[in-house]
């Protein structure tokens, strides 16, 4: 199993744990999409990843710091007993298809059995991007929006070329993750806090 950490953060003082991951066909953008979200230059040559990364970034939330977790699957086939490992730990999902791409589209009926199979929440937060929104398309933005309310997701369409929706789209899942009160807290902070409230006053 390959696993990589991308833009790991290192400061405790954040308040709530959140991790969520991303899924979808090889060469959709998944990886292009997490590299502009997190405000870092994206590789010229994209390789498919091989096994799964993940990338780590604290995001404020309504006042509260929360340091999300994004695990980067592999769209391969080989790999989906790999990242079927992930999912039953996620607070959240992103899927993803390529806009120019119809099979992307059609296969994700097949992401959506993997996600009612290996998710015991079924409840759980999730958005479908559109991704790559700058270029020709194959996919109409009617036709995503009817499919991502038939299976209960809300829609996004983006584009990592030109930094449309990227930011908003994952935030507003997290920020969704955020309002069900499922989030771990941070019990450093926790600690801290109680320290500092026994240590504030003179006898």
């Amino acid at each position: 199993m390959n696993i990589q950490n991308s833009f790991e953060k290192i400061d405790v003082n954040y308040d709530y744990k959140c991790q969520i991951i991303i899924i979808g066909d090889s060469t959709v953008g998944k990886t292009s999409l997490l590299f502009q979200y997190n405000n870092q230059p994206n590789p010229l040559k994209q390789v498919a990843t091989v096994g799964i990364d993940y990338f780590t970034r604290d995001v404020n939330i309504e006042g509260k710091l929360i340091r999300t977790k994004i695990w980067d699957t592999a769209g391969q086939e080989r790999f989906r007993s790999i990242t079927d490992n992930f999912f039953k730990n996620a607070n959240g999902i992103i899927l993803v298809f390529d806009l120019n791409c119809r099979e992307t589209f059609h296969n994700l009926k097949t992401w959506i059995q993997t996600i009612k199979l290996k998710v015991p929440n079924h409840n759980i937060k999730k958005i479908l991007i559109g991704n790559k929104s700058d270029l020709k398309r194959e996919v109409s933005t009617e036709e995503g929006l009817e499919f991502s309310k038939n299976f209960m997701f809300d829609y996004f369409e983006t584009s990592v070329k030109q930094n449309i929706n990227i930011h908003e789209s994952i935030n507003h899942l997290i920020t969704n993750v955020y309002h069900t009160g499922e989030l771990e807290k941070n019990t450093s902070n926790l600690l801290k806090d109680k320290k500092d409230k026994k240590g504030g006053c003179c006898k």
